[in-house]
């Protein structure tokens, strides 16, 4: 009997490797990871794994792989899949996002912190000479504020934990909520209610430019924005001129919608902008978990 094939965009890193060099398949790791050697891949596989972010699985190379039988991505993420197509197959669509929840929850705690406690705009102070203690930079407490969390799954619900061992008050934003702990509530009543607004949701056509402009107006003057999500969630114009005009606080952005972004983006001149380059998620124990995550599940999948 022919050994399952399956095709992965890049390697994924040594452990989850390991793991699949155990066990009985056919691995084919494409030479570069582009959408013509994906296609030109993907014909006669049974399973596909896209590692990072690009390239994306379409509806055409579905239809062109008549043996595929499972699909997985290589962390949370999987809007570089065409999932409507992979449903209409009967294709299961695996993810890891159990895996690195604690690491970007963390991720995200900590952009919250740099926006409150305003630390990236006090180590630029003091190392340019300056000790700015009036009363219009001073750092804020996170007791008592209210973090408004868009999207309750695995990464959601751990920033929940964060936010609540700080004394802050949680409410969540999800289209199908399934979970008691939290109370949710519909994203115009927690845009205007809330002092951090969290981003944790998957990228979809329903979820693309959901923070817009109009989004924008909702929120408070004094509150943060932050996006440990997908960078297309929010619509980057309308956010960086309501940080131009004071109408938000600030907002800390692990990812953005080009990256990496263009020398004239207009977050970049921004003192209000915590910016980290889609690190969230690259703690080392982290990526280890991710790919063993993978690679059982790969295993998994195909023996039924």
């Amino acid at each position: 009997m022919l050994a399952p094939i399956v095709v992965l965009s890049e390697p994924l890193p040594a452990a989850g490797m390991a793991r699949l060099a155990a066990a009985a398949l056919e691995l084919r790791v494409l030479a570069q990871p582009t959408g013509a050697a994906l296609a030109a891949a993907v014909r006669d596989a049974d399973a596909v794994v896209l590692v990072n972010e690009r390239p994306a699985l379409t509806a055409a190379m579905i239809a062109g792989a008549p043996r595929l039988r499972l699909a997985c991505r290589n962390g949370a993420g999987f809007d570089n899949f065409d999932a409507a197509a992979l449903a209409a197959r009967g294709i299961p669509l695996l993810t890891t996002g159990a895996a690195n929840a604690d690491a970007v929850a963390e991720h995200a705690l900590y952009l919250l912190l740099a926006l409150f406690k305003r630390g990236p705009a006090y180590d630029r102070a003091v190392k340019g000479g300056a000790w700015p203690r009036d009363a219009g930079t001073r750092p804020r407490e996170l007791r008592g504020k209210v973090a408004a969390i868009v999207g309750y799954g695995r990464i959601g619900r751990r920033i929940a934990d964060l936010c609540r061992a700080l004394g802050m008050r949680v409410m969540a934003v999800d289209p199908s909520p399934a979970e008691a702990d939290v109370a949710f509530v519909p994203l115009p009543d927690a845009l205007a209610a809330a002092d951090a607004i969290i981003l944790a949701l998957p990228l979809s056509p329903a979820t693309r430019g959901l923070i817009d402009a109009a989004a924008l107006v909702r929120m408070k003057p004094s509150a943060f924005l932050v996006n440990v999500a997908r960078g297309a969630i929010v619509d980057q114009p309308a956010l960086a001129a309501a940080l131009r005009a004071g109408r938000l606080a600030g907002a800390g952005l692990d990812v953005l919608a080009v990256e990496p972004p263009a020398a004239d983006d207009p977050l970049l001149a921004l003192d209000s902008v915590v910016l980290t380059p889609h690190v969230a998620a690259s703690c080392p124990e982290a990526i280890d978990r991710v790919a063993i995550a993978c690679a059982d599940a790969v295993v998994a999948g195909l023996a039924g």
